[in-house]
């Protein structure tokens, strides 16, 4: 990503504070984790500064602190629940969400949860011929530990090796120590700028598909910041504005159009951890890739 196209985007966020009172406070954990120091825009931290923005008239101005430690995502959460920060982002499941106030809108429209493989180039043909669950457990897949994706792998009994650090996860998937690296939608393309190569290529054939909800979470008793987040979600959502903003931003654009994955292989996994409250039978919070794809299932 060019730094202009950066600096364009971050132009059209409006400042955080209006004249008056002192604006609050709000606690941010910084958007990369372990390994990945890369300086690149990110949507969900520009979404969070967004809606402070368009909430300020009801709610008051505020003033967004980003906490830079680079935690873990099992830190992360223990971090929100202890109050030393106020929101994160993260990819749910039963336990995170007894652990802050999830607010249960997908940020990412459920993208995250479909994700295509980042492989070795010389692997294409092998990938080529993958066609269900039973064809991907031949390889194994590089995936970040502690994340909820690797008990959705898991349970579908699909190989994988693990790692904190998000670089050595390439550099494990370049050794050969694993063969796939599967990344969200709208996530995938801005990275590969950074950490791929001509050695790996994204193999938009294949498709890995479950329900995989991003949300924010915040952190126990801040009522009326969850309350503002969702006010301002749902106002984005009937507008339009928050698809919009998916397929503009210069982190998620790469995803789009969704029609150009209309000929890949899907292949859906089940998501066992997914809460009870997860709003699956809600169309209008979902994106979905494939002829066939409708909603998270």
């Amino acid at each position: 990503m060019s730094r202009w196209m950066a600096i364009a985007w971050l132009a059209l966020v409006p400042a955080l504070t209006v004249s008056g009172a002192e604006p609050e406070v709000v606690r941010v954990s910084d958007w990369r984790g372990p390994g990945d120091d890369v300086e690149r825009p990110d949507y969900f931290h520009d979404l969070f500064r967004r809606l402070m923005v368009e909430t300020a008239p009801r709610y008051g101005a505020v003033r967004v602190e980003t906490v830079n430690d680079r935690f873990s995502q099992g830190r992360l959460l223990a971090e929100l629940k202890a109050g030393r920060i106020d929101v994160t982002w993260t990819g749910t499941n039963i336990e995170r969400e007894k652990q802050g106030h999830p607010i249960r809108i997908p940020i990412d429209m459920g993208l995250i949860g479909q994700r295509v493989p980042i492989i070795r180039a010389t692997d294409a043909a092998a990938f080529a011929q993958v066609r269900s669950v039973q064809d991907l457990k031949r390889f194994t897949a590089c995936q970040g530990a502690q994340w909820p994706d690797a008990d959705v792998l898991a349970a579908s009994g699909l190989p994988q090796v693990t790692n904190v650090y998000f670089d050595q996860l390439y550099a494990m998937l370049r050794a050969g120590r694993c063969d796939y690296f599967a990344r969200g939608l709208a996530e995938v393309a801005g990275e590969f700028e950074t950490y791929g190569g001509p050695d790996l290529m994204v193999f938009d054939k294949l498709v890995v598909a479950y329900p995989m909800p991003v949300y924010f979470y915040v952190a126990p008793n801040l009522d009326t910041l969850a309350r503002r987040l969702e006010e301002g979600l749902r106002a984005m959502l009937a507008s339009g504005e928050l698809r919009r903003m998916l397929s503009t931003h210069p982190s998620t654009r790469g995803a789009f159009p969704l029609e150009r994955f209309n000929d890949a292989t899907i292949i859906r996994l089940p998501n066992p951890n997914l809460p009870p409250a997860t709003p699956l039978s809600d169309p209008t919070l979902w994106l979905s890739v494939g002829r066939t794809g409708q909603g998270p299932s």
